[in-house]
């Protein structure tokens, strides 16, 4: 078989950690303890470090330098203090620093650029999942989930407390986390925690605990130990209700407008402390930011991300099935027709959590409504998930089901089964893991499985990976997404299924200079190659990388590529002849740069060129971003490909424009309104929203938007604007 060098890859990531670890002795758990005890008096969240509040309790301090270097006594220093009573663990955090501030937006959940503090939870002992709650210097928050196999997502939210204040010399944050946010188990006298500080003005992260370099700040596996004085048990009574009320206006091409008005509720009920149940009744998605458009010059689908609230929370128990390219669930298409086209959903449910610190489930069901060109779609997924220390044996089970008023649509269904299996050493260095997929509809049954298989090894300064999928042209997932699979036949208009066999390898070496200017050095080699499901060659992709980070934060990277491509089927990317099917092979140059985040005016540039194909293809990409800290920002992008190809096969050149404007009038009153034209898709269109966080997780939405089909000009006519749809929404929700 074409793959057996990855498998001995594989075999040698597993061996190589003993002679490559860095330093594997810490016992984290051991080393890093904080003994947290019962508040003796009441905490008043404002920022205020109060002695009588504060005095008694242990200090966590003489944190760990983790960017730009790992090291000990990281400076400016940073002292925490806990403590808790029966409905909230309180943080406090004392951060030494004399210099300005660095205040990026005001906008919730997005912490990264900023001064700030953040505590990282693992109740469960999991030491691959945990909870992160932050604070900027400016008192903005932000939370956000980690699993070892989707990162950080910041798109879950829940509701608690927090508050800044600063003084000569340091400023200061108090946290009030609700135990009833929290999955955790009652009687567990020991959780996972770790403290991260932004020091943005000197460009350093610091974390309590000695997490290696190689590894992500947030990372559960090194966290601490939070050893309690008395375990905390569940609470009683834990809900949460979140009505909304919405009412709108609009006005379609047709010069029809329509008045509209609707109600739904939003439900979290916690049915144990580390099991929780969503419930959804006809969800509105209006206030959801709208996604950015990207040109795309592939031959194949892209996925853009979920932002919808109701499939946020615990989403990795679904989502981190497959790999890249090839997810068998995939959120963004429940909701949409087989056209792709947005449906009203009536109902979802959704129970995932903990049964115990080894086992993690999820169930879900969601139905949406019929339309005049859809039926009705009864969507369920099933997962199961298993540990072992860091190791985990995964399942998934999905189906869907047509509906036509009440009764399932005979044959109309698709189905799923996965299976994965992932071991992943204690220090986190190691990792092999290996997958298999099904699916079923009416009348298939054969070829429709994929496999997958892989392996990973990093420490400070070498990280290898491979990934290699066998992809059998049967297999459908309805729920999920593959972006290789369909392939587009330009000369008969129609799209043809073809299996696919892929394996990509990549390897890189990186340093970090003490005495220079740059941060870190990164070069790697990177190999994708695509074989048919015969086994003949399809595609090869070769990449040798060089990256620099300035230790002001800049960055410098340079690719040159090498493609080779054994084009299938016709496939036209300007308006002349279709290519014809045959082996293209093509070299470019692709060069970014982009500048110190922290500075008032930031921009980033990228340049391509060389062989496309049998032609050529030139790329400028430009974004700048104003800020005017730090209640502003103000950011124009622009995108400019040029397509050239032989006669008959034309050229073409391919813009794009954004712009976003952001204004923060405090922390709870946000505006924001994105511009956006793709000559692509004949698109322009405006989105505006206006939201006011009237009280926590509570908010009032006015949503404007205004989209544009562009026409070209005929005849010598000039390029007209028709309005396709345009809509004024005012939405409200409260959180009880």
């Amino acid at each position: 078989m074409k793959t057996t060098y990855q498998i001995i890859f594989i075999l040698s990531c597993a061996c190589l950690g003993k002679g490559w670890s860095q330093d594997t002795e810490i016992n984290i758990k051991e080393r890093f303890q904080y003994h947290i005890n019962k508040a003796q008096s009441e905490i008043t969240v404002d920022g205020v470090i109060h002695e009588e509040e504060w005095g008694g309790y242990e200090v966590a301090t003489d944190f760990w330098q983790k960017i730009p270097y790992f090291d000990s006594l990281a400076n400016p220093k940073t002292e925490v203090k806990l403590c808790y009573n029966d409905d909230y663990l309180y943080v406090s955090a004392k951060c030494y620093q004399k210099d300005s501030f660095v205040i990026t937006t005001l906008k919730r959940d997005v912490y990264w650029p900023n001064d700030g503090f953040a505590v990282v939870l693992d109740p469960l002992n999991t030491l691959t999942n945990s909870t992160l709650f932050g604070v900027s210097a400016a008192g903005v928050q932000w939370d956000a989930t980690r699993t070892s196999t989707s990162d950080i997502s910041s798109d879950w939210s829940t509701k608690w407390f927090a508050e800044v204040s600063k003084s000569d010399g340091y400023w200061s944050v108090e946290l009030a986390i609700p135990f009833r946010v929290l999955r955790y188990k009652d009687g567990v006298e020991h959780w996972g925690i770790n403290f991260i500080r932004n020091v943005a003005y000197v460009n350093e992260f610091h974390n309590w605990t000695a997490v290696p370099e190689g590894f992500w700040p947030p990372d559960a596996a090194f966290a601490g130990t939070l050893q309690w004085d008395a375990a905390p048990q569940r609470k009683k009574s834990n809900y949460n209700l979140i009505p909304y009320i919405s009412a709108g206006v609009s006005k379609s091409q047709d010069d029809e407008v329509d008045l509209d008005a609707d109600f739904g509720v939003d439900a979290k009920l916690a049915v144990s402390s580390a099991l929780n149940l969503d419930v959804t009744y006809n969800p509105d998605f209006s206030q959801i930011e709208v996604d950015e458009l990207v040109t795309n010059l592939t031959r194949f689908n892209i996925a853009l991300p979920e932002k919808r609230t109701f499939f946020l929370e615990n989403a990795d128990v679904f989502s981190d099935f497959g790999g890249p390219g090839m997810r068998p669930f995939f959120s963004r298409r429940i909701g949409l027709n087989q056209n792709l086209q947005p449906v009203p959903i009536l109902y979802g449910l959704r129970l995932t959590g903990n049964l115990d610190e080894e086992t993690r489930i999820g169930v879900m069901n969601i139905h949406s409504r019929s339309t005049e060109n859809s039926l009705a779609q009864n969507q369920t997924a099933i997962s199961m998930k298993r540990q072992f220390g860091r190791s985990f044996v995964q399942g998934l089970f999905l189906n869907r089901t047509a509906f036509d008023g009440g009764e399932a649509v005979s044959g109309d269904y698709g189905r799923n089964a996965s299976i994965e299996g992932v071991y992943q050493s204690d220090n986190g260095q190691q990792v092999v893991y290996g997958a298999m997929h099904h699916s079923s509809k009416e009348g298939i049954t054969d070829d429709n499985l994929v496999f997958n298989f892989g392996g990973a090894f990093q420490n400070a300064n070498w990280e290898l990976f491979t990934d290699n999928f066998v992809f059998q042209k049967n297999y459908f997932a309805d729920m999920g997404f593959f972006a290789r699979v369909n392939n587009y036949d330009a000369a008969r208009d129609t799209t043809i299924r073809v299996g696919y066999n892929s394996s990509y390898s990549s390897l890189e070496y990186r340093w970090r200079p003490r005495e220079s200017w740059v941060r870190i050095h990164r070069i790697g080699v990177e190999n994708l190659t695509i074989y048919n499901d015969d086994w003949s060659f399809n595609e090869q992709y070769n990449r040798l990388r060089y990256f620099v980070v300035s230790k002001n934060t800049s960055e410098y990277r340079l690719r040159l590529n090498y493609n080779a491509v054994q084009l299938l089927f016709p496939f036209s990317f300007t308006s002349g002849e279709p290519l014809p099917a045959d082996l293209y092979r093509s070299i470019d140059v692709n060069a970014e740069y982009e500048s110190d985040r922290r500075k008032a005016l930031s921009v980033q540039a990228s340049v391509r060129t060389g062989g496309f194909y049998n032609g050529r293809l030139s790329r400028l990409d430009l974004s700048a971003n104003y800020r005017v800290q730090p209640w502003g920002n103000f950011s124009l992008g622009y995108q400019w490909n040029d397509l050239s190809f032989p006669d008959p096969y034309g050229a073409t050149t391919i813009t794009a424009w954004v712009s976003k404007i952001e204004i923060g009038f405090n922390r709870n009153l946000i505006w924001t309104t994105l511009f956006q034209y793709v000559d692509q898709s004949n698109y322009m269109g405006i989105n505006s929203r206006l939201q006011w966080r009237f009280s926590p997780m509570s908010d009032i939405f006015l949503v404007y938007v205004d989209n544009y089909d562009v026409l070209d000009g005929m005849m010598g006519e000039a390029t007209r604007l028709l309005s396709n749809n345009r809509a004024l929404v005012f939405k409200i929700n409260y959180w009880y």
